[in-house]
């Protein structure tokens, strides 16, 4: 019997097992997070030290017994701020005493078994910020030293940019992520200085300022020691003169260094006093500057000197400005504004490539020839009272005369037709191009580059007309110019319209025999190319280009599926014709001919001969007819046998 029960107990055992399972993953798997929100207390928009309560709020509905795991994270401007792993469907986010660095943008986030869901992004604004505070480490210094400045904003937080202030200059900026940095500031300004700060707190890109503090006094004392200086004889001289400047520290003892600047050049330097003395030229004019520096501070004494030009610089004259090869130009040197000397005592050099030339006389002048050999650099020198001046140097190059211009075309010349004529010459531009034909100008035009051509539009009604043209070159007036040679190029003339003719001619023409077509132009230049059609081709028959005035095409069998129209094409440089459509109508061969007459005869023959043969046979058998229907009187009798023959008989009726 035991062993009859233990299916059915073993069945129940393995019922039961899967019931429980099966109830187990349905607790497991029955909950669905309905909605999550994320909300602030006492709001959105709250003053500074206010006191937030960020929560976060999961409706979830959920099988009977099921308690879920709530995994909560709170987000801040897409960055974790807190988490936590609970049963209780809220979470609670606190910030006490909230900063401006805690407005942002705020999310939830939660997690159970795997399921996950995000609140709305939520906005938090925290408006106000702490007023700075600023201190120094003394409030009165010498000139040139350093005073140590805290800006602090206590009870902030996030990062910070700090800005101090010196009167209304910024004076230095650092970044810290603390609420207090300090800096040293070198005071220049003697007397009392205002020292204020102020601070930035980066916030998603943007900076969110704070007031300004209450300022902070600093005294600074002036250094007791002063520079003097001393230009004499005055300070407005003229080239030539001697003058002297002195630096003198004001101070005991006097052991500080002084420079005396001009410009951006030390002229002396030393201790205590320096001196700096020197014959006066143009360039000594500007602001002398004298100076001595205590501790980073620096005293100063600054005069202007003003140098009149003994004589001005002097300059370079060419007449005339610019000369053709071989033609001679004067060079002039010369200055003005003459100070307490007159115009004979400058002497003046005029120099070649840096070389000294030989004066054609005293006055600073000379002659040259423009040319290869007077192309070169120029500049003349001045010299008076042990001053010296040149002048700017001047590039002086010779023109050349136009060359024999070329006189070409770029392309075929049609007639009748437009076409260009380009002229080119090399010589100093602009260059002056006129066309002409035979003695006729016709045009004319100016080139300014020296790439570019002279072009001219014309045209022709005679071959032999291309050959008058000519150009001239001039860029000198009307004094000189040259002019090219005859214009040669090849002129195209328009084809005429062609005359296709046949070898036999069209109505002669017979299956497998030869065809030739011939084309003919009576007019036109060559090369001409050639092209056969046919209308029962949609192809070219052949094509052919000769230089010559007419080609052929041969075809070598001709067949009946050959006849039709044909015509052909001539083209060249100037234009394109056809003939005119030539009808072929192909003829049967003439063995084919004489087969056909054969045996048309040999069937006449055969019908001739049956007839024959048939009337033969018809009249045999009448004949027999006939004998079989005479009847004799006796069988011994000689008597003419009377034929009985009706008078319907055919033949007797063809006999009568």
């Amino acid at each position: 019997m035991w062993d009859h029960q233990r299916p059915s107990l073993w069945m129940a055992t393995c019922h039961l097992l899967f019931l429980l399972l099966f109830t187990c993953q349905r607790v497991k798997a029955e909950f669905s997070i309905d909605d999550l929100s994320l909300t602030f207390d006492p709001g959105a928009d709250v003053g500074r030290d206010t006191n937030v309560t960020v929560t976060c709020h999961a409706t979830v509905s959920r099988s009977q017994g099921f308690t879920p795991q709530y995994e909560f994270s709170i987000e801040k401007d897409n960055k974790v701020v807190n988490r936590t792993t609970s049963t209780s469907d809220t979470f609670d986010y606190p910030i006490k005493a909230a900063r401006v660095s805690d407005s942002g943008g705020y999310q939830c986030r939660l997690s159970i078994q795997g399921k996950k869901k995000s609140s709305k992004k939520e906005t938090l604004t925290v408006t106000g910020t702490q007023t700075p505070q600023i201190s120094v480490d003394s409030s009165s210094i010498m000139e040139g030293d350093e005073v140590t400045a805290t800006c602090r904003a206590p009870g902030e937080r996030g990062a910070f940019t700090y800005y101090f202030y010196v009167g209304d200059q910024e004076a230095a900026i650092r970044e810290s992520n603390i609420e207090e940095s300090s800096v040293q500031l070198q005071l220049s300004n003697s007397g009392r200085n205002n020292l204020t700060c102020q601070y930035f707190i980066s916030l998603l890109g943007k900076h969110m300022p704070s007031s300004v503090s209450t300022p902070k006094y600093v005294l600074v004392k002036e250094i007791a020691i002063s520079v003097s200086l001393t230009i004499s004889p005055t300070i407005e001289i003229i080239e030539a003169d001697n003058f002297s400047a002195s630096c003198v520290v004001n101070s005991s003892p006097r052991s500080e260094t002084v420079s005396l600047i001009m410009g951006k050049n030390i002229l002396s330097q030393g201790r205590g006093r320096v001196d700096y003395s020197a014959v006066a030229k143009a360039n000594d004019s500007g602001e002398y500057m004298c100076k001595v520096e205590v501790n980073g501070v620096a005293k100063t004494d600054k005069k202007m000197l003003m140098v009149k030009e003994l004589f001005s610089k002097p300059k370079l004259i060419f007449n005339p400005e610019q000369a053709f090869e071989g033609e001679f130009v004067r060079l002039s040197c010369e200055s003005t504004n003459l100070e307490r000397i007159k115009k004979e005592d400058i002497k003046y050099s005029i120099y070649k490539n840096n070389y000294l030339q030989p004066m054609g006389n005293i006055n600073g002048q000379m002659v040259i020839q423009a040319g290869p050999s007077g192309n070169d650099n120029y500049h003349c020198m001045a010299e008076a009272k042990s001053i010296s001046k040149k002048s700017d140097v001047i590039i002086f190059r010779s023109k050349v005369l136009a060359s024999k211009p070329d006189i070409f075309v770029k392309q075929k010349v049609i007639l009748g037709e437009k076409f260009d004529i380009y002229c080119k010459s090399n010589g100093t531009l602009p260059i002056t191009y006129t066309l002409f034909q035979g003695g006729k100008k016709l045009q004319n035009t100016t080139i300014y580059n020296s790439w570019a051509e002279a072009r001219f539009n014309t045209s022709i009604k005679q071959k032999e007309h291309i050959g008058t043209f000519r150009c001239r070159a001039q860029n000198d007036g009307s004094k000189n110019y040259s002019d090219s040679l005859p214009l040669s190029a090849v002129v195209v003339e328009h084809l005429g319209k062609p005359l296709l003719t046949t070898l036999p001619v069209p109505h002669n023409v017979e299956e497998g025999q030869e065809l030739t077509l011939i084309c003919n132009v009576p007019s036109g230049t060559p090369p001409i190319t050639f092209k056969w059609f046919s209308s029962g081709s949609k192809t070219v028959l052949h094509t052919k280009t000769v230089n010559a005035n007419s080609s052929h095409h041969v075809i070598p069998q001709m067949k009946k599926t050959d006849s039709g129209e044909y015509y052909c094409h001539a083209l060249n440089a100037a234009n394109a014709v056809d003939s005119d459509r030539v009808i072929i109508q192909v003829k049967l061969a003439s063995w084919k001919k004489v087969v056909i007459v054969g045996v048309c005869l040999l069937v006449v023959a055969a019908l001739v001969v049956v007839i024959i043969a048939r009337y033969k046979a018809k009249r045999g058998k009448r004949e027999t007819t006939t004998e079989l229907s005479v009847k004799p009187a006796s069988p011994k009798s000689d008597d003419t046998l009377a034929v009985n023959m009706s008078p319907d008989t055919p033949f007797l009726n063809k006999a009568m």
